[in-house]
């Protein structure tokens, strides 16, 4: 497939409007800083005491399970999408197939694209969600970290987080500078061999004493994939362009201010929905056109004060998705903005840490929908908003020498409201809590032991309460079957109840390993009122409802060995579900997983070595004929970075699914990529 190469006319922004109320609000209140995790500590047994972030906040205690992807793992994987930096994490998995427009993150069996994950860019919500269509955006190539949190997390982050929190993490200029390099740049060339992909990117940054900035941007453009048994996956190519800017100004010890903004464009053809195998008359095919603007302004106060250490955060999303039906010439248009503002506070008092808060944001969604080819046979347009404004605070505190206590609770109270004058049921209002505890006993310096539980919940979306309009039409001889959308505002919100038990064993360093640790893990998490679909085929009607009630266990088993240049990492994963109501599997749940990879960095030479295996089993806890078979990938990198006349230079290969395995993810209609071979050169300056 060739995609279109028509120069795009602008369109007006939303975005100077937006720097306006960021600025307008920000000289009457108090900014705040989103959650920006740091690294994981390698040593899994060491308390965190002291923490300036919701994301640290996650970490302290170990209650919680977080994986943070760092910025030379994102360099080796060279992905084309966010989910190839996450997929091998433990209990993470990607839906969807092989298409990147129809993918999205599942954390412990349970999914972004239907909003029980929740997605950060630089601690600012991502909260556009239209069914099938990916809500993952960002190039890899901006981000620093990727932080996922496995497991419910509505203490600190609210509404959505039953599965966990997706995290993305953008650089700025102290990530390429170092000394007293003042100014700098860099430029990047890739190739992807699997669908002859070119990757451009580039940068241009800078310091002074109180300010540094960051000015960045990519442009890729793919053909179709190519599968492990040779065929192509028709309607996968895309072509992609953006920018960053993210400027960070420090008039002193206390105080910092950091503007961000953000402009994707990503085109692509394909079926209305991503997943399937081919366009078809349910699915016709679509010519896509997405935009993703963000802006925030954040701000930090950190005195010399044990009570004082406030982070804050006002931003602005715009996400636009146009899709031209290429057959019956329809256009269709789905638009949702988000206006955001969080702030948190820090407290940490004779080894007492508090950390305290208050989100607020509103969602604007609207469609359109193009009925031309057959008038009243599409879902109809929507115009609605919610607002939500949740209150948190969370303690972690010693009980005993060897014990600490962690309690956290939030309440939170929306509400949607249906704009369309035709609405008879125009708003829907309702609240939450959402408590959680933790105890850790550290039985010796070497052996930690928790126990958690934890409740969140997910507010229905605007789509799931106000959808009306046409589903789908069957032909039946000379009439129609036409099945309509019920709108149905008063869904119920789910909610979850997540116990989890936590062994951590960090080793005594020995002459076989200077760092090593294992950590395992055993949850259950019972979801109540899970939304579903109703379809009543013969009776005509699509109603969303709160129709079951879900358990999800699994264990998680983690092992980190480190000795000299030699990194080794073992996982091994599991997640099962079912309908507490009548024992019926759950659909969409991941495959046991099992993960090995060594990376291996030379003493002598700047370079290094490593590679990943991944064991995926067969699927067949379903409801029905249909299983999935289990598969094997192999993946290898290496980097070299010389030094002399070619200093400044970075070699990067990467070699995706080695043996050209061909293989379908589970719950997945469309098969995955064969053999990539990736090439990266950078040159920075």
């Amino acid at each position: 497939m060739t995609l279109k190469k028509d120069i795009l006319i602008p369109r007006p922004s939303h975005l100077n409007l937006a720097i306006g109320l960021a600025l307008g609000t920000l000289s009457l209140t108090s900014p705040v800083m989103a959650a920006d995790g740091g690294q994981q500590n390698g040593n899994q047994t060491e308390t965190v005491s002291v923490y300036a972030s919701r994301m640290d906040a996650q970490k302290a205690n170990r209650a919680v399970a977080v994986s943070t992807v760092s910025q030379e793992e994102i360099e080796k994987r060279q992905g084309s999408n966010v989910t190839d930096l996450i997929r091998h994490l433990p209990n993470v998995s990607v839906l969807g197939g092989g298409r990147d427009a129809a993918q999205s993150v599942t954390i412990r069996g349970l999914s972004s694209e239907n909003g029980r994950v929740v997605q950060l860019v630089d601690g600012a919500r991502q909260n556009f969600s239209v069914g099938h269509r990916s809500s993952l955006f960002i190039d890899p190539e901006l981000l620093r970290s990727v932080e996922v949190v496995r497991g419910p997390s509505s203490t600190l982050w609210g509404s959505g987080a039953l599965g966990g929190v997706f995290a993305q993490n953008t650089k700025s200029a102290s990530d390429f500078l170092s000394g007293d390099q003042a100014v700098g740049g860099y430029l990047k060339q890739g190739f992807h061999s699997n669908n002859n992909a070119s990757r451009t990117s580039g940068a241009v940054f800078g310091r002074t004493e109180t300010v540094d900035w960051l000015v960045q941007s990519y442009y890729h453009d793919s053909d179709d994939n190519q599968l492990g048994n040779g065929k192509t996956l028709s309607y996968s190519a895309d072509r992609e362009k953006g920018g960053f800017a993210k400027v960070r100004y420090t008039p002193s010890l206390d105080h910092q201010w950091t503007f961000t903004a953000r402009q994707g464009e990503l085109d692509d053809m394909s079926p209305s929905n991503p997943s399937v195998k081919e366009p078809s008359g349910s699915y016709p095919l679509v010519y896509r056109e997405t935009r993703d603007q963000s802006l925030s302004v954040a701000y930090d106060y950190s005195p010399a004060s044990h009570w004082v250490d406030i982070n804050s955060q006002l931003y602005f999303n715009n996400t636009e998705m146009k899709e031209h039906r290429v057959a019956p010439q329809e256009r269709d248009n789905n638009e949702t903005q988000t206006i955001g503002f969080s702030i948190t506070n820090t407290s940490n008092i004779k080894n007492i840490d508090l950390i305290t808060g208050l989100d607020l944001y509103r969602d604007s969604y609207e469609t359109k929908r193009d009925d031309s080819s057959a008038p009243g046979e599409r879902p109809a347009g929507q115009d609605a908003n919610a607002e939500s404004i949740g209150a948190f605070g969370q303690i972690n505190i010693p009980v005993f020498d060897q014990i600490r206590w962690q309690a956290g609770v939030r309440f939170d109270s929306y509400k949607g409201e249906d704009n369309r004058p035709t609405s008879l049921d125009s708003e829907s209002r309702d609240h939450a809590w959402s408590p959680s505890t933790a105890l850790t006993w550290n039985a010796t310096e070497r052996l930690a032991l928790t126990a958690s539980y934890r409740e969140a919940f997910r507010a229905p979306s605007l789509e799931e309460m106000y959808a009306s309009g046409t589903h789908f039409v069957v032909p039946m001889g000379p009439t129609k079957l036409i099945n309509r959308f019920i709108p149905n505002p008063d869904l119920k919100p789910e909610h979850s109840a997540n116990k989890e038990l936590a062994i951590t064993y960090q080793f005594t360093p020995t002459s076989y390993f200077d760092n090593a640790y294992v950590d395992a893990r055993l949850f259950r998490n019972d979801v109540d009122d899970f939304i579903d679909m109703n379809v009543d085929f013969m009776g005509g009607t699509t109603t969303r409802e709160n129709v079951k009630d879900a358990k999800l266990e699994g264990i998680e088993l983690s092992l980190h060995h480190q000795l000299g240049g030699f990194t080794n990492n073992l996982s091994y994963s599991q997640t099962e579900g079912k309908n507490k109501n009548d024992g019926s599997y759950l659909d969409n749940i991941p495959a046991h997983k099992f993960v090995a990879e060594t990376d291996y960095a030379l003493a002598t030479l700047p370079v290094s070595v490593g590679g990943r295996v991944s064991h995926y089993a067969d699927q067949n806890d379903t409801n029905d004929a249909n299983t999935y078979d289990g598969y094997t990938l192999w993946d290898v990198y290496a980097s070299y970075s010389p030094n002399g006349a070619w200093d400044g230079v970075k070699f990067d290969l990467a070699i995706d699914n080695l043996t050209d395995e061909q293989y379908t993810q589970a719950w997945a209609q469309v098969a995955s990529p064969g053999r990539d071979i990736k090439f990266n050169v950078r040159y920075q300056f």
